[in-house]
């Protein structure tokens, strides 16, 4: 089984949404119709926000209105669009400032796709401000504030001057280098997302990793991209410097496992699905592909015993169906003790 990007467990609800924020349905539609903020869509017809206003004006039952709405997700990085926006509009910042600051960020940095969630914004009043590769930014004008700090200073103005890029820069911060890297991720991500080249995500991942050879989570997308090609010997490389720099992560222990099945290198497979569940006992995967794998090893009691682990953890999914069918043909089976044998 391969890692997808969105998980169960990454995904939530449009109910889990208002609740975890305390949004409101008219404010949530309002900023989805303004484009501010978008749900992820797995089928149907029509955007999120109409789907959720059907569900109100059909007066269906409960399970049906459900049904409707789980077309539609959030991510994590859509719940910290949110609470940016919340924290503005509390701040007084008015609708259509914000608005006019979204427009302007998208088009002055084209490689932000998203300005609220991967950009520090802060509001006072009907002011914004936006953190930009270590400068103080005004979204709207893209104007650099120079002496921010020195505002009630002399004649109390804000010195400006026109936005420059960072790439006119000589140097970059440790900060401003692990900025970028992470703009460079979510890009990565979002071509993904997108069902973009996969060349794209290649590229923005490499970048995310030359600026910050610390970004455990680009070199396992990479990783992941080139399993799915199965250029296998990249995976393998990809992941081992992933391991180099958090040598606990068991989800890195999962994927060279994968990388190791595929080679046929099944001793090495085992090893770093065990030490993957030793890591991370609740995560059901590698006591799937641990099971598979000791059945290839002829080590069946083991697999049972992975099998049944892997139930307690997953009983309702298409996997489970599949160990349920693996259990009944390695039933447990008695062995008589040479006593039993001889007499």
């Amino acid at each position: 089984m391969s890692e997808a990007l969105h998980s169960a467990s990454e995904r939530f609800s449009r109910e889990q949404v208002r609740r975890i924020l305390r949004l409101s349905e008219r404010q949530l539609v309002a900023w989805e119709r303004q484009g501010l903020v978008q749900a992820k869509r797995e089928g149907g017809t029509g955007a999120c926000h109409e789907l959720a206003e059907g569900n109100r004006e059909r007066g269906t039952s409960r399970h049906a209105r459900e049904a409707r709405s789980a077309v539609c997700y959030y991510t994590f990085s859509d719940i910290i669009t949110l609470k940016t926006l919340l924290d503005l509009r509390r701040s007084g910042v008015p609708p259509a400032r914000l608005r006019l600051a979204h427009a302007a960020l998208k088009q002055k940095l084209a490689e932000v796709e998203n300005p609220w969630s991967e950009l520090q914004i802060k509001g006072e009043g009907k002011n914004l401000t936006v953190q930009f590769e270590g400068s103080i930014m005004e979204p709207i004008t893209g104007q650099l504030l120079l002496d921010y700090a020195s505002r009630n200073e002399q004649d109390g103005k804000v010195r400006v001057q026109p936005f420059q890029r960072a790439r006119d820069r000589k140097k970059r911060s440790l900060a401003e280098k692990r900025a970028i890297a992470e703009r460079y991720f979510m890009a990565g991500l979002r071509y993904e997302e997108g069902g973009g080249p996969a060349e794209k995500a290649i590229t923005a991942y490499q970048k995310a990793v030359e600026m910050n050879p610390q970004a455990v989570g680009a070199f396992i997308n990479l990783g992941t991209i080139y399993y799915n090609l199965r250029q296998l010997e990249a995976a393998e490389s990809c992941y081992q410097a992933a391991l180099s720099i958090d040598p606990g992560y068991g989800l890195v222990h999962f994927n060279l496992g994968n990388v190791a099945d595929e080679k046929n290198e099944y001793q090495k497979a085992r090893e770093h699905y065990e030490e993957a569940i030793r890591r991370d006992p609740a995560y059901p995967d590698p006591h799937y592909n641990l099971a598979l794998v000791y059945e290839k090893l002829g080590l069946h009691g083991k697999a049972r015993q992975q099998w049944l682990w892997y139930l307690k953890l997953d009983q309702h999914s298409q996997w489970a169906s599949h160990a349920r069918q693996q259990l009944e043909k390695t039933p447990l089976r008695l062995i008589r003790t040479t006593s039993e044998n001889t007499s």
